[in-house]
């Protein structure tokens, strides 16, 4: 059976003029992650809510960051919108900033134990994501090559389940900062927590992931398609969509079963229409670069963090021992899936976006690529032992070990930030003086 073509690097840059520069919000979150990181491992009973800080650093202002921004590079740039057309470029600027705007919000007031500050910003961040999935459909109705559509088809739905989530955020703040509620709110704050945490991580999150890798997956591998990557990713959306509706039904009834079993439906799904068709393509082509394993190690990790969540879940009797449970070991899955995805995405994209043509783009590629093996073996060795400390006791000795293989996880991504920021300016030297020495080239012709 023939190969799909996946997007070429030309077909997912669009022209010069509609650039964005939004993605430096990813960055400084990026950089306040780690550094908060830091503060957490050695300070961490002298901060407030530092689960919770940590957590949403990543979730909201790193990955979601480059949600907002990477799911519309592709949006817009598979329907070809025009530099002139207000979506391509200005809706998307404000949309971020606005985002922003309420997630600094959202940051004080939890720090402050601000309840209507709180409920403000959750408001406020699902007004956005609303907005994004409004502007995801107008492009739907655009002349989109029928092969793509699916990906914005996943945009769509991913944004429809963080408008829940938000929503949901606002409950809990509220059964945690006021005092005059019922106590029967205050009982419900496990489930809502519960609730909230499967529409960001599996909806928000998750979705996108999905839609992303039918296309971007094989384009970093620098390969075709799967035939059938497309098709599956159609068959299993509605089926996603419906298991994680029952997973969050079931955490707000406080019916165990019912998450469990949604959860894994939702990995199914994901395994069948999106991971094996994958798995098809690296088989003819395994990865080579830094961007590649650390996407592919990103995925597995995932795999193995949804599986294991649903299997817990039918084995615990409430949505407090889940959420107690989830709350422990999330922060190693987190970094280990999701953050080494989206640095694998990025470690792609930053060069084509970059440009300045392929033998400058290759300049890029070569620092990204800088001792990889070693940063990654580094990174998941120290991930591997703390998902084993995970399951041991709370003694010094362990306490030590957790320390320092958490200074080892962190040093990896301080060093990725470095190495981004030197492939930025390098490039963009280099693509400068390119068009300088073209410049004078024609003037002497």
């Amino acid at each position: 059976m023939p190969e799909i073509a996946s997007p070429s690097a030309s077909t997912l840059t669009p022209a010069k003029t509609a650039r964005q520069r939004t993605d430096t919000f990813t960055s400084i979150w990026m950089m306040i992650a780690v550094a908060m990181a830091l503060v957490t491992l050695v300070a961490k009973s002298r901060m407030p809510q530092p689960l919770w800080t940590t957590i949403h650093l990543v979730t909201l202002g790193v990955l979601s960051n480059g949600i907002f921004q990477w799911s519309w590079f592709f949006a817009r740039s598979l329907a070809r919108l025009s530099a002139d057309d207000p979506r391509a470029r200005r809706h998307n600027t404000i949309r971020v900033l606005i985002f922003n705007a309420f997630f600094a919000l959202l940051f004080v007031s939890m720090w402050l134990g601000w309840m209507v500050g709180t409920v403000i910003a959750a408001t406020g961040i699902a007004a956005v994501a609303a907005w994004h999935g409004a502007e995801m459909l107008s492009v739907l109705r655009e002349r989109l090559a029928s092969r793509f559509v699916v990906v914005v088809r996943y945009y769509v739905c991913s944004a429809s389940f963080f408008v829940l989530a938000a929503l949901l955020a606002s409950f809990v703040t509220v059964t945690m900062f006021s005092p005059s509620i019922p106590e029967a709110m205050v009982a419900m704050r496990d489930r809502l927590t519960l609730a909230h945490a499967l529409s960001g991580v599996a909806g928000w999150v998750g979705l996108t992931i999905g839609g992303t890798v039918i296309t971007l997956g094989p384009t970093i591998l620098r390969t075709r398609m799967s035939p059938d990557a497309v098709s599956g990713g159609v068959r299993v959306l509605l089926p996603w969509c419906l298991s994680l509706l029952l997973a969050i039904a079931g955490a707000l009834l406080g019916v165990m079963p019912l998450v469990g079993a949604g959860i894994l439906a939702v990995g199914a799904c994901a395994i069948v229409g999106i991971v094996y068709p994958y798995a098809k393509v690296l088989r003819n082509k395994g990865p080579r670069e830094y961007s590649a394993w650390s996407f592919l190690l990103g995925l597995l990790w995932i795999s193995v963090g949804v599986c294991a969540l649903g299997v817990a879940a039918l084995f615990i009797s409430t949505p407090s021992q889940l959420r107690a449970l989830t709350l422990m070991w999330l922060p190693i899955i987190g970094i280990a899936g999701f953050a080494q995805l989206f640095q694998g995405a990025l470690s792609y994209l930053m060069p084509v976006v970059i440009g300045g043509g392929p033998s400058i783009v290759r300049i890029g590629i070569a620092i990204i690529d800088w001792q990889f093996p070693l940063r990654l073996g580094l990174r998941n060795s120290a991930l591997i032992l703390e998902l084993f400390l995970f399951f041991a006791g709370d003694t010094p000795s362990v306490h030590v070990l957790r320390m320092a293989g958490w200074f080892l996880v962190i040093a990896t991504f301080v060093i990725d930030v470095v190495i981004y920021a030197k492939t930025g300016v390098t490039q963009a030297r280099a693509r400068r003086a390119r068009s300088e020495t073209l410049s004078e080239s024609r003037q002497v012709q």
